[in-house]
């Protein structure tokens, strides 16, 4: 879930495009799914998962919606024509190394005819804000939007911001949850060697990995990790069923007090919004219209490998099962293949580790202009720490997967494509679109406040 990767490509084949959205969706944090069905219980955790699968589709939906809602915005300006709703001031568009770009406000949207004085005052203010700031950050490219674009089309300079800091903690948050689940593998595994030392040892060697700025380079290492996810998955499957008939569980059904944790773990795991568009742009043109379905078909085959990974770990293990399931498999002395699924485990997250930083070291290096310098160096030395002090601080695997979906995940996931679909389609949606829009945001608003609130009250105990 690399929020704002690139992904390079134009693939027709069916095969490709269902790799690509699963394994953009399926990471670390299906490993803490069956301790998430223990605090919640078995059918609330189907139903749960069910629900939250459902409208992260839906709230992904509406962020394609707005992306071309702006491209048919930024055509419009680009050929001079006053097409519905367009921005109709031609002096917005701008030519900078070959590219066009487009400067777009909340209030583009809502322009209707006015006087010729009017419309020269408009212009004239449009002139002077694009001499004044050639590199604004309210320029738009026309040939590619991003989640953040979308963000200041409909909300402004906020609504960019709001979305990169969001970006920037789920992103660092995921970073962290690796750490955790190495240093507690690593520490289960080899009991003389506590978990904080094992934090110690890595840190040096992940902030050497984040000066390499090729993504590419880190292809084969990326291919390795989802093969080992795969084969992970298959192991530790196999240990639940093969676990299975010895277990002595009554499993709960229900679970209020869990509710919360659930939903933000559910939202951790569907969280997709910030890979949405890319994973959109990597298909050919001629089936990008299909992209939904490929989209909505893979989420339904994701929705029920969490829903049986989850329930096959909590009636394997019942009270018993750890915040990562991992930790429940053998310890036996010798090698075996426990030991072989966190080592493999262990290695494709490390490595998983600085991808996962390259867009936010892409936003940070652009908003604070390091790029290429000693400060370049100094900010990813710092960002490297912060992810090892926010582990020192929230050791759980569990707690910290619940408070950055509450936090963050929530927000990106639900609440910013509804207000940005509110606002770019305001005169244009029926009232099925506007419940839609609305149910996101409360539902949305309600899951972070109630999800975080509980992380950190449950954190102090």
């Amino acid at each position: 879930m690399a929020g704002g990767t690139k992904i390079v490509g134009g693939t027709s084949d069916p095969i490709k495009i269902f790799a690509n959205i699963f394994i953009s969706f399926i990471g670390a944090g299906i490993l803490g799914m069956p301790y998430a069905f223990k605090r919640a219980g078995l059918l609330e955790g189907i139903l749960v998962m069910t629900f939250v699968a459902y409208f992260a589709v839906k709230a992904m939906g509406l962020i394609i919606e707005c992306k071309y809602k702006i491209l048919r915005m930024v055509e419009g300006e680009g050929k001079g024509e006053m097409s519905e709703r367009a921005p109709r001031s031609t002096d917005k568009v701008k030519n900078m190394n070959g590219n066009k770009y487009v400067e777009l406000k909340c209030s583009d949207i809502d322009e209707v005819e006015e006087s010729q004085e009017n419309n020269n005052k408009n212009r004239k203010r449009s002139r002077s804000r694009s001499t004044s700031s050639e590199s604004s950050p309210t320029l738009l490219s026309t040939t590619s939007v991003n989640y953040t674009d979308i963000g200041f089309a409909a909300l402004g300079v906020p609504g960019r911001i709001l979305i990169e800091i969001a970006l920037l903690i789920s992103q660092i948050g995921f970073c962290c949850a690796y750490l955790i689940f190495i240093s507690e593998n690593l520490s289960s595994t080899f009991p003389s060697i506590e978990k904080h030392k094992w934090l110690g040892l890595m840190l040096p060697f992940l902030f050497l990995l984040t000066l390499i700025k090729d993504l590419s380079k880190f292809a084969i290492f990326s291919l390795f990790a989802q093969v080992s996810n795969l084969f992970a998955f298959m192991i530790v499957y196999w240990f639940d069923f093969q676990h299975l008939h010895l277990a002595q569980v009554d499993p709960k059904e229900f679970s209020f007090d869990g509710l919360p944790y659930y939903f933000s773990v559910a939202i951790y795991c569907f969280e997709g919004a910030g890979m949405i568009l890319s994973l959109e742009e990597s298909l050919s043109i001629d089936v990008r219209e299909k992209f939904k379905t490929y989209l909505t078909n893979t989420i339904i085959g994701i929705t029920i490998l969490y829903i049986t990974f989850g329930a096959a770990g909590y009636l394997s293990y019942g009270k018993d099962t750890r915040d990562i399931i991992t930790l429940n498999l053998p310890n036996d002395a010798g090698f075996n293949f426990a030991l072989l699924v966190k080592g493999c485990l262990c290695v494709s997250l490390f490595f998983t580790y600085p991808i996962m930083l390259f867009p936010v070291f892409s936003i940070l290096e652009k908003k604070l202009s390091v790029s290429g310098t000693f400060y370049s160096t100094c900010l990813r030395l710092f960002v490297v720490l912060l992810t090892g002090l926010v582990v020192v601080k929230v050791p759980n695997f569990g707690e910290l997967m619940a408070l950055v979906g509450a936090s963050c995940c929530t927000l990106l996931a639900f609440i910013m494509p509804a207000l940005c679909h509110l606002v770019l389609f305001r005169d244009e949606v029926d009232t099925r679109s506007k419940v839609l829009d609305y149910t996101l945001v409360i539902l949305g608003s309600l899951g972070a406040i109630v999800g975080t609130a509980d992380t950190i009250i449950n954190a102090k105990h």
